[in-house]
């Protein structure tokens, strides 16, 4: 008897539902693997693009100008900008104070890079070249701080806010309007000459988090709401609406911007939304296994990003005793699935486009040319694509690109427990499978089939046989386990990308035991 096993990619990984209660073509447990266009294929590993950074990076930011495209990666009282070929230090002269959770925001407007940490007052690189040092943005009162500022059309908006020795947890706070190629000059709110407000967001009691602009509007998360921002174009200047639901941020940058709307990670679930009510797309199938394992001492060094490449987003967040981020669950908005990435260390993730050049030289790369899954002379980090890009204390890399993850190798693996083809009361023996197998010929995958007669018992494994890709013939492995529940199990034996479209499962159906 054989069953077909299609579609591999439609579920993705499901690990907080029972394993017999999902699809055949869902998966239990998994690494390092997505699902995309119906099939379960290996996910690339990282390259480093600039030198090894001075100390560990908190914050990256792509800066582009008339000249250079830069990377910006600040450090806890450093701030650098990596242009492909030179590595600039534009600490301000009074350099940054905060700690490893006082996290960066910031962004580009007009044409000019905003920084802020929260603990110092914010700066803005000037670019000028005698100087080229971040300054402090002009009007801004020494005695304020703000826990978020990011650009919004010609204006910043701070909120989080101190004043002196008061908080403001409800406050939102815009600059006057700023000329092209500039930063704003002034916040004075009390000037009537000045376009500068302040308004209190108080209906929710929770506390101000972080913004982000979804096309026309500024969206603003406080713990556990949402206000639309919007330009009145009338004497208020901005217009606020609270957004329906009670979901909000769990900490600064747990939010990312997809073309289908905010995927942000709260204090409790993983939603959507595009401007209108939030809905859940982990619920029942990683939710649990999130808030279980995400550390309750460091969660905050969490952050969501995007790997537009793939069409993912990424929550990424430090495992339980992790001081820096080591998991990542992978959303992709067109398959609507769900996959695991494991990750080394990693502080921050952004996205955006690399100076042609920035990929280091061959004699400079960790790992062999057998592990390179690209062609020869191939531009594999294409200056006219946007990039994911990830740091770490010891890298700072082009996620999902080769097939090393920065020179060492790391295993991709798919578990399916479970299995039991329609006839659960009924012991099955598996005898085979017939599966496709796309990669580079000489690539290996190995396989292995197990069995148990309950669900709750440990699966006794197969001896584990490997495929090659182009040798292995007929496309057929002899593999043999028994039980009412039939496990599987994928594993990457080398450097190599594969894809795997379908499986043929061959097994006989025999009795109740």
């Amino acid at each position: 008897m054989m069953k077909t096993i299609q579609l591999l990619g439609q579920y993705g990984i499901n690990k907080d539902t029972q394993s017999q209660e999902l699809p055949d073509n869902a998966w239990s447990d998994g690494a390092n693997v997505r699902f995309r266009n119906g099939a379960l294929e290996r996910m690339k590993g990282d390259q480093r693009v600039f030198d090894a950074p001075v100390s560990a990076p908190y914050w990256l930011q792509p800066y582009n100008t008339a000249t250079a495209q830069y990377w910006v990666h600040a450090c806890l009282n450093a701030v650098y900008a990596d242009d492909g070929t030179t590595r600039t230090n534009i600490t301000p002269s009074t350099a940054p104070t905060g700690g490893v959770d006082d996290r960066w925001t910031g962004g580009v407007l007009n044409g000019v890079l905003v920084m802020n940490n929260g603990k110092d007052v914010p700066w803005y690189w000037d670019r000028t070249p005698a100087v080229n040092k971040l300054v402090p943005l002009p009007g801004w009162d020494a005695n304020w701080r703000a826990r978020s500022i990011r650009p919004f059309k010609n204006v910043l908006v701070a909120v989080g806010l101190t004043k002196g020795t008061d908080f403001f947890p409800h406050m939102v706070m815009w600059s006057d309007v700023a000329v092209p190629g500039a930063v704003p000059t002034s916040w004075n709110v009390a000037d009537l000459t000045k376009l500068a407000g302040d308004l209190d967001l108080a209906e929710d009691p929770s506390l101000m988090v972080d913004q982000m602009v979804m096309g026309d509007v500024n969206v603003i998360y406080k713990q556990n709401a949402m206000y639309a921002m919007r330009a009145s174009g009338g004497t208020d200047v901005f217009s606020f609406q609270r957004l329906p639901g009670r979901q909000g941020l769990l900490t600064v940058g747990a939010v990312a911007d997809t073309p289908v709307g905010h995927v942000l990670l709260t204090n409790g679930d993983v939603v959507i939304h595009a401007g209108q009510g939030a809905q859940s797309i982990i619920d029942g199938v990683l939710r649990r296994t999130l808030f279980r394992t995400i550390d309750a001492t460091t969660r905050r060094r969490a952050f969501v990003t995007t790997n537009p490449a793939a069409s993912e987003v990424w929550i990424c967040y430090p495992e339980l005793g992790k001081q820096a981020c080591t998991k990542a669950m992978v959303w992709n908005w067109r398959e609507k699935t769900w996959s695991l990435r494991t990750l080394d260390n990693v502080t921050y993730g952004a996205t955006g486009q690399l100076a042609k050049g920035a990929t280091q030289a061959w004699s400079a790369q960790a790992y062999s040319w057998a592990d390179a899954t690209f062609a020869w002379d191939e531009d594999e980090l294409s200056p006219a694509q946007e990039r994911l890009l990830l740091c770490s204390a010891s890298a700072i890399s082009a996620a999902d690109v080769t097939g090393t993850r920065n020179g060492a190798a790391y295993t991709s693996y798919a578990e399916r427990l479970g299995l039991w083809f329609g006839e659960a009361a009924r012991a099955k023996t598996v005898r085979g499978l017939t599966v496709r197998v796309e990669g580079a010929i000489g690539a290996k995958v190995q396989f292995e089939v197990g069995g148990t007669m309950n669900p709750e018992q440990d699966v006794e494994w197969s001896a584990p046989v490997t495929y090659t890709v182009g040798q292995t013939a007929n496309n057929e492995l002899n593999l043999f386990a028994t039980g009412r529940y039939i496990a599987l199990r994928i594993t990457s034996l080398d450097n190599q990308p594969w894809r795997i479209t379908s499986l043929d499962v061959d097994f006989v159906m025999a009795g109740r035991y």
